[in-house]
């Protein structure tokens, strides 16, 4: 397993770390902080991330819930959240905790590290691999960080979201274009990779959907969904779609992601069009939209018997796949 700047910082010498428990926000499932584990209390609002690191057996939660001794905070690609992070660990921690940010230059680590100068003393940095590990003391005297804690976004219709969520300055045009094409949805309907529930807001407008369930791996879209779709059919769950075992839906709809870094990968899209297949009735139909460029079209006609495109502008197409193929069939 990869070591993180943390690790090879304090192995270089740049850093001491210090005795106690460390909270480890936002953590990496993929690395390790050189920390024996029962010393880390984690934060990680991604349910896959989540899962890898409690099997891990670290103590893991989507947020900070307990006062640790230090930190370490894996820099998020939303600055606001990343500063966020910054922010909840200052309140979880003790003047003379160690606060350390890791993160690469694609994260912004070198605006945070300049943010950091501007209202701390003694802030030091180490540079690996494209990126930084910067630190500070918490201190005696808090400065003004008021901008930081409130990550939430509140929209004049009574939308809320929150800073690092997908799309979280509002529905995202895949999304528009798809909710403008579904037609009347009947029975029990699942929405994969749900978000902040827009798509699954715009689908209950179907009065004869019996039951729609959202599945979203971002804790805190999960839980804005819960805010914004009030309805007595919606039911979110916190989960990894990619590991469901539900079925016997009528529909499925889906915006799936492309990515899981900066790079476009269609290999998610693909696994949710396998698992779309795999959820739905025998004469089901899974309504999803994509970006025009990205070839689905051969996993969708590897597991559906009827696959046709319903519109196309904007670069997206939106697609209507039915009557599911079985596993074996595909």
């Amino acid at each position: 397993m990869p070591a993180s700047r943390l690790q090879l910082a304090a192995e270089s010498g740049a850093i001491d770390l210090p005795e106690g428990t460390f909270g480890w926000l936002n953590a990496n499932s993929g690395s390790t902080l050189g920390i024996d584990d029962h010393r880390l209390h984690a934060t990680q609002s991604f349910f896959p991330d989540h899962a890898r690191l409690e099997a891990r057996g670290i103590s893991v939660s989507p947020f900070l819930q307990r006062q640790v001794d230090h930190a370490v905070i894996q820099a998020h690609r939303s600055k606001a959240a990343s500063f966020n992070l910054i922010a909840q660990t200052l309140e979880h921690t003790s003047p003379g905790a160690l606060i350390s940010v890791d993160g690469d230059k694609t994260d912004g680590i070198e605006s945070i590290l300049k943010e950091l100068k501007r209202r701390f003393d003694g802030v030091e940095s180490y540079s690996k691999a494209h990126g930084k590990l910067v630190w500070f003391k918490h201190p005696d005297v808090m400065p003004d960080i008021s901008d930081w804690i409130d990550v939430t976004y509140l929209y004049p219709n009574g939308w809320v979201t929150r800073a690092g969520v997908f799309s979280a300055d509002g529905p995202d045009q895949g999304s528009k274009a798809l909710a403008s094409a579904l037609p009347v949805l009947t029975g029990k309907v699942a929405d994969l990779g749900a978000g902040w529930g827009y798509l699954s807001g715009e689908a209950l407008k179907s009065e004869t959907i019996t039951e729609l369930h959202g599945f979203e791996a971002d804790f805190h879209a999960t839980e804005c969904a819960k805010h914004n779709v009030r309805d007595a059919r919606a039911r979110f769950h916190w989960s990894d779609v990619l590991s469901l075992e539900e079925n016997g839906f009528d529909v499925v709809i889906s915006n799936p992601p492309f990515h899981t870094t900066r790079k476009p990968d269609t290999t998610l899209g693909s696994a949710f069009i396998h698992k779309a297949a795999d959820m739905l009735k025998p004469k089901g139909a899974l309504w999803m939209v994509a970006n025009r460029n990205l070839p689905y079209e051969a996993t969708l006609a590897s597991r559906f018997r009827r696959v046709d495109v319903i519109s196309e502008s904007g670069g997206f197409k939106v697609i209507s796949a039915r009557t599911p193929k079985t596993s074996r069939t595909g």
